[in-house]
């Protein structure tokens, strides 16, 4: 028999796809590995950053918000003549001014501060510099402000030294 003399091909039955039975695409490992790599990597520079921020007090309090607090506490306690929170808030010539003051002399020379107006008001902090430790191990600070005496009409800036004692600034000078 020739070719041309065969019959035509039947048509076969193919069954349908039976989904569960073929063999799943593997995806490659590589876009999840490269996914976890990238959010390690996003997480380990969030605690790097926290870290280096430092993590004293509250959250979200830098030293700079703490320089101004000492600061306000310094002069609230000036304000308001107590020679306890000067104490305490205090380091170099002021600490040793204070500790070495009796209640009454100071007593008297408060009176005499507030008769003539000269216990500044702060009206703002302008600039905080922080030297961090080097030989002495102080971390210190020069913050400029701007203040006003209660006599002065005119706001003048004025400088305070401070130095870290532990986790709390101190007013030196």
């Amino acid at each position: 028999m020739s070719s041309s003399s065969r019959p035509p091909a039947q048509p076969q039955y193919i069954p349908p796809r039976d989904p569960a039975r073929e063999p799943r695409a593997r995806r490659p490992l590589g876009r999840w590995i490269a996914a976890l790599v990238v959010v390690a990597i996003a997480i380990g520079g969030v605690v790097a950053f926290a870290l280096l921020r430092g993590g004293s007090d509250a959250p979200g309090t830098s030293d700079e918000d703490r320089i101004r607090t000492s600061i306000d506490e310094f002069t609230t306690a000036l304000r308001d003549g107590d020679l306890a929170a000067l104490r305490s808030g205090t380091c170099g010539p002021l600490a040793s001014f204070y500790g070495g003051i009796s209640d009454e002399d100071f007593a008297a020379t408060y009176d005499a501060a507030v008769a003539s107006g000269s216990i500044p008001e702060i009206l703002s902090v302008d600039t905080i510099q922080i030297t961090p430790a080097e030989a002495p191990d102080v971390t210190t600070a020069i913050a400029q402000v701007t203040a006003r005496g209660g006599s002065e009409t005119a706001p003048s800036p004025r400088t305070f030294d401070l130095a870290l004692d532990g986790e709390t600034w101190k007013v030196c000078a």
